[in-house]
């Protein structure tokens, strides 16, 4: 059971939400594959935020990443209301995490406020703000951070040029050994973006998370395959799995 899915839940509903999270796109349908398997917070029966947060599965790899190695300081591009910002900080509890949102709907800016109140019941060393990447990245992160960041979330605009943006920023303000995760990548269309970046930093061990509902990335310095690649095989799939599900779900859409 996942400890951090059941703090977050509780906290949430103890201040007057509702969470609506990780459901069956086959036990509902009519919705959207990329949009029910995710977390999202309601007020009644209003959704706060847009944007959803990550999955139950998700939080489960990102907890075994941890497990793996622990990370200090922790950026978060893409904050929405809160969700996977919180469940990084529930995580690590020894880590400053502090996420942005450029926010351009007033429920980003809800998103932020509650973002914070829940940290400070928390009593972990969580902080988000408005700010927009890139342009805002390097000034954040030398305010918020003592140190260089060595584990980025990026989940913020979902087009392939950003998420190339995105890496960019977050590298240029990151220790050697930083660890970067990325949201929605299979599920958004970004492969080709995702791949582009492998090419370019051949230092990085890079895969898709084929095991995890929005499609998640990983990048990660090559010398930390001893400790983090296990977690990272158990949760993609094998090339050979890979090429003979598309070629049976090829012909079953031809049948």
């Amino acid at each position: 059971m996942s400890r951090t899915f059941v703090t977050l839940v509780g906290l949430y509903e103890a201040n007057g939400f509702t969470v609506q999270s990780s459901l069956s796109p086959a036990h509902f349908p009519g919705f959207s594959l990329a949009e029910i398997p995710f977390t999202y917070i309601y007020q009644g029966d209003v959704r706060m935020s847009n944007g959803g947060g990550i999955a139950l599965s998700e939080i489960t790899f990102l907890e075994s990443l941890f497990t793996a190695r622990s990370p200090k300081n922790i950026f978060v591009i893409g904050n929405a209301f809160g969700w996977s910002t919180l469940a990084l900080g529930i995580m690590c509890p020894n880590a400053r995490v502090v996420a942005i949102d450029w926010c351009p709907r007033t429920d980003e800016e809800r998103g932020l406020e509650v973002t914070n109140e829940l940290a400070a019941v928390l009593g972990t060393d969580i902080v988000a703000v408005k700010g927009k990447s890139p342009e805002d990245v390097q000034g954040i992160v030398g305010k918020y951070f003592q140190e260089p960041i060595d584990f980025v979330l990026i989940d913020g605009n979902h087009s392939p040029n950003q998420l190339r943006l995105d890496f960019e920023a977050s590298k240029s303000a990151a220790a050697p050994n930083c660890i970067y995760v990325f949201h929605d990548v299979i599920s958004f269309g970004m492969v080709e973006a995702f791949v582009g970046i492998a090419a370019d930093n051949p230092h990085l061990t890079s895969s898709l998370l084929f095991r995890t509902p929005s499609g998640m990335a990983i990048s990660y310095p090559s010398e930390l395959e001893s400790s983090l690649g296990p977690v990272v095989n158990a949760f993609t799939e094998t090339d050979e799995r890979v090429r003979a599900l598309h070629k049976e779900g090829r012909e079953r859409l031809n049948n």
